[in-house]
């Protein structure tokens, strides 16, 4: 009696296993519309003349909004700048964005966002492997006229390129 217990308990776990398995019609579940712009990146602040150096590298990371649409958020998670809005892809094909006068979380004014561009396979990680680089200009609204410069690199996961 043990043993035709054991065996259906068995089949009936096996027969739920396999068959809850199963995904059906299509199983490639796509992708983000920002999928080409989404990522982790190690980003540096310049000041306007884009050679000295206003911060540390800190992480940034890019990810598509809610709507699915054009737009993803620029998010500053480690506060070397305080830098948290949503841009939006000015072309897909060249991987350009922009904003203007978007709504900045962290600080709680706008931003403009221009020159925004991630480049294939541009630059290289802290650990010398060729990655994607990002670079975009920033100009807080309540300060007109003062850019800042933001590059960085995409980052890898591998622990020779983390800081």
């Amino acid at each position: 009696m043990k043993n035709q217990i054991k065996t259906l308990l068995f089949l009936t776990i096996s027969a739920i296993l396999f068959t809850s398995c199963d995904e059906g019609g299509d199983p490639d579940g796509g992708g983000t519309t920002t999928r080409n712009f989404a990522g982790d990146w190690h980003v540096i602040v310049l000041d306007a003349d884009g050679v000295t150096p206003l911060t540390n590298y800190g992480l940034f990371t890019t990810y598509n909004a809610a709507s699915n649409d054009e737009n993803f958020w620029l998010d500053d998670h480690e506060h070397i700048f305080d830098l948290k809005t949503k841009v939006q892809v000015d072309d897909f094909k060249n991987l350009t964005f922009s904003a203007t006068n978007s709504e900045e979380i962290y600080a709680g004014d706008n931003v403009n966002i221009t020159n925004g561009k991630i480049l294939k396979k541009a630059a290289h990680s802290f650990g010398g492997h060729v990655v994607d680089s990002i670079y975009f200009e920033v100009e807080y609204v309540d300060d007109p006229g003062t850019i800042y410069k933001f590059a960085g690199h995409k980052r890898t996961g591998f622990l020779e390129d983390e800081l």
